[in-house]
């Protein structure tokens, strides 16, 4: 296990310009540690916002881009945080403390992972069938536009492990909290702007942020392949 960084961009802010940026440095950083058996060797995104970062790095080394679909269950009251995570093949891990802390009843946390399954089985049914995992291949990059938390992405190992011998973490930015919580569990991270900071926000590494909808997703598959 190991975590890889660029110490030009550490706790800096504003590093990308925009998602492609951020994939094709997240690319080069990759290049410059590893080498990479191209026929054995698949970008996973998670979408959505991992797709156009994904994408880019499949692009830049020449690697098939397949899809890893995970999402969120959200507190109730917000589209953004969430207290854990639910992956296509049914793994899931809950953030227990938070949901003590936001006293939430075991009602809800059912009716908000039913919520996240509904979610995840609609983008199944857009998404290209070549694009998603169903056979087995060597190795991963494992990708996301960023880790705040770190449970969208523990659970993303946790069902890549089911096709992939060895699951490197590729993001172009991240929390040392969320960097701490998934090390173990897979064999290596690259992360272009690691930020040790408190308050974290994916969109702070980013000049140009926005939430990418599924329109805008669908729009990268007709570009890869």
């Amino acid at each position: 296990m190991f975590v890889i960084q660029d110490e030009r961009y550490y706790n800096k802010f504003g590093v990308f310009r925009n998602r492609i940026d951020a994939g094709n440095k997240l690319a080069n950083l990759i290049l410059m540690h590893l080498d990479v058996d191209k026929d054995k060797t698949d970008v996973v995104a998670i979408p959505a916002g991992g797709v156009p970062v994904a994408s880019a790095v499949a692009k830049k080394i020449d690697l098939k881009l397949k899809i890893l679909l995970v999402s969120k269950i959200l507190f109730p009251w917000t589209t953004e945080a969430g207290f854990g995570a639910l992956s296509m093949f049914g793994d899931f891990e809950l953030n227990e403390s938070a949901i003590r802390y936001y006293d939430i009843s075991g009602e809800v946390v059912r009716e908000q992972i039913e919520k996240t399954r509904e979610k995840i089985a609609k983008r199944l049914k857009m998404i290209p069938e070549k694009f998603l995992i169903r056979e087995r291949n060597e190795v991963a990059f494992l990708v996301d536009d960023g880790l705040a938390s770190g449970y969208t992405m523990l659970v993303a190992l946790k069902s890549a492990r089911k096709f992939y011998d060895k699951i490197y973490v590729a993001i172009p930015t991240a929390s040392s909290h969320a960097i701490n919580l998934i090390i173990k569990k897979c064999d290596g991270i690259f992360c272009v702007n690691l930020r040790d900071i408190y308050p974290y926000a994916v969109a702070d590494a980013y000049l140009e942020w926005h939430d990418v909808s599924d329109e805008e997703m669908l729009e990268f598959f007709k570009i890869k392949n």
